[in-house]
């Protein structure tokens, strides 16, 4: 199945505040995302980690995998501070679905 652009989840448009319910470390950067809405998304990080020096240290296995869920579900953060909105992070997650379906 693919998903298109138009599936990509919209804050704006939402009924209601999308929450995290679980996370699990796939392997460093990959998180495997259970979202309250049912939908469950796997989200690689490489390019946030590449790109800023607030996310780098996140390339450390160690530092990875202290992920935690935060703000009852609004969040994710690390034990460095980096933390990720759950509206930011289904949107990064729904774009690399579709970017993977666009590639098959």
């Amino acid at each position: 199945m693919t998903s298109r652009t138009a599936d990509i989840y919209d804050p704006l448009t939402a009924a209601t505040q999308i929450r995290i319910q679980r996370i699990d470390v796939i392997s460093t950067p990959v998180l495997s995302v259970v979202f309250d809405d049912g939908a469950v998304r796997e989200i690689d990080f490489s390019s946030v980690i590449a790109r800023s020096r607030w996310f780098h240290t996140l390339a450390v296995p160690t530092t990875f995998d202290s992920v935690e869920v935060v703000n009852k579900g609004r969040a994710l953060q690390w034990i460095t501070g980096a933390d990720f909105c759950a509206d930011a992070l289904r949107i990064m997650a729904d774009e690399q679905l579709a970017a993977k379906g666009s590639d098959a």
